[in-house]
């Protein structure tokens, strides 16, 4: 029996798909229907036996590509389809970062999406079985195995490991690993190569396959005898002279050992590949590194920087940051950690500032992973906008705070116009410093307190003088002033006239 849940905000959607569901096959139970991600992520993490997830994008509380987030952190491997109104690339994209089994936009017929089933159907039949004998297409096969091997990487689970084994007919242990990346728009035009790729392994070895490791990187493993790095070396040059310069194709190449495990395999071949951050040069092959220091003089500077809010000095500690990266070289382990703990300060600067996770979590996802990049220059760029970004929003939010504190204020001061108020009353008031409330109501404003308690003290003197016929002094009291003297020579200043001569002009 397979289970599936459903997670749409729109209640006719979410029946509509369990109804193709029962309709499909009796061997589907809707495990649950839900509309937002976190009653769903709630439910499935109590229900491990669910085997398949089907979710719109936009939803309240945290969306679908947000509680895909979260599922992937325990479980990278569960089918997932995702049906939205909206086809924008910036979802596809994230879309295949969290290796979704389909993106559909919606509409779908009842029949389109009754083929989507049978192909999760066929996933779930490869696990027991690795040859093809339900009418699983080339590509669901090659994206089922993609999968597959993305789990083993990052779990290193022995029964994983076994049936991606099993699947590709060899052993990995001893095998060569070379993995093969580009730019951007390499990235853009990925699947395309997939065959030339495969052409290129079948050359070197019948004992070979390749995957595609989210949607950034091929990695061929191969096992094959009496050659060394060098060969492989000549080999890698050949065929990357096959694409254009201007995709930056770039490999590293890595022989593992007779005891090493798939997971450190693979990430000492993507150690390999980054060296292209630091030489341009198209083919690496595995050396040991050094440790490098962590550049802890810069991390307690961009601490003092944040603390003292200066944008400018902020993004002067992340170029010296990255340029001592430029200089060090450091290993991949090393720069994951590094960045890291960059982000983890910045993190925590938002965290003390209230600011809202929305405004960085995708900056932060994105520099979990180094794979994402392929230039030093991007992961720098991505430093710089979140920083950006971030004090965009504070300064967003600290000006829709300051407008409604001086609003406030304003109201205060109209509400006790007839007080003799000081700046020390008002920031008891409210509670802020007298000093720093002067500061945020003049930057709003453009006039200090002062400057405007004068100017509705003598709006409301206007309005008495011509609307009552109370005496000058009993004005004066009315609106905060004690000495009428006083009154009467500010009135004088500001209007141009006496308060008996502006009466008399305007109440003939």
């Amino acid at each position: 029996m397979n289970r599936v849940v459903i997670i749409d905000d729109e209640i006719q959607s979410r029946n509509g798909i369990a109804e193709i569901f029962r309709n499909h096959s009796p061997q589907w139970e809707i495990g649950g229907l839900f509309e937002d991600g976190s009653q769903a992520l709630e439910y499935l993490l109590q229900h491990p036996e669910i085997n398949l997830i089907v979710t719109d994008i936009r939803m309240p509380k945290f969306d679908g590509l947000e509680l895909i987030s979260r599922i992937r952190q325990y479980n990278k491997l569960i089918p997932i389809i995702i049906i939205s109104g909206y086809s924008e690339f910036s979802y596809a994209k994230k879309a295949v970062d969290y290796q979704v089994f389909r993106y559909i936009v919606k509409p779908i017929l009842p029949s389109e999406f009754d083929a989507v089933i049978t192909s999760v159907e066929n996933f779930f039949r490869l696990e027991d079985d690795p040859f093809n004998e339900y009418n699983l297409t080339s590509s669901e096969f090659d994206q089922f195995l993609d999968l597959l091997f993305s789990e083993s990487v990052s779990l290193n689970k022995s029964q994983t490991i076994h049936i991606l084994e099993k699947q590709c007919g060899f052993s990995f242990q001893g095998a060569w690993f070379l993995l093969i990346a580009g730019n951007h728009e390499f990235n853009n035009q990925i699947d395309s190569y997939r065959t030339l790729i495969q052409n290129f392994a079948s050359e070197i070895s019948p004992e070979h396959h390749v995957f595609l490791f989210h949607e950034k990187i091929y990695c061929i493993i191969l096992q094959k005898t009496n050659i060394d790095y060098d060969a492989f070396k000549r080999y890698m040059q050949k065929f990357i002279w096959k694409f254009s310069s201007d995709l930056f194709v770039h490999t590293g190449i890595y022989h593992s050992c007779n005891n090493d495990t798939l997971k450190n395999a693979f990430f000492s071949a993507l150690s390999t590949l980054t060296q292209f951050f630091y030489s341009k040069t198209s083919v690496h092959i595995y050396q040991d590194q050094k440790l490098c220091d962590f550049p802890y003089s810069v991390y307690k500077n961009l601490q003092l920087q944040l603390t003292n809010g200066n944008l400018l000095n902020i993004r002067d500690e992340i170029y010296s940051f990255m340029d001592y990266i430029r200089v060090k070289q450091p290993s991949y382990y090393e720069l994951h950690s590094w960045i890291n703990k960059i982000t983890h300060i910045i993190i925590q600067y938002c965290n003390d500032k209230k600011v809202p996770s929305s405004y960085y979590i995708d900056y932060t996802e994105n520099l979990q992973f180094l794979y994402n990049f392929y230039c030093l220059e991007d992961i720098e760029n991505t430093l710089l906008a979140m920083i950006d970004n971030i004090f965009e929003k504070i300064a967003e939010q600290t000006n829709s705070t300051n407008t409604f504190l001086v609003e406030q204020v304003q109201n205060y001061l109209s509400d006790h116009i007839s007080e003799n108020l000081t700046l020390s009353d008002l920031g008891d008031v409210f509670g802020i410093n007298y000093s720093s409330l002067s500061n945020i109501f003049s930057s709003t404003t453009g006039q200090t307190i002062i400057e405007y308690l004068t100017f509705i003290r003598m709006q409301r003197a206007k309005e008495l003088l011509i609307n009552t016929n109370k005496k000058i002094y009993e004005i004066c009291s009315d609106i905060g002033y004690s000495e009428p003297k006083y009154f009467i020579k500010r009135f004088h200043q500001i209007v141009g006239v006496t308060p008996k001569e502006y009466r008399k002009i305007y109440t003939k």
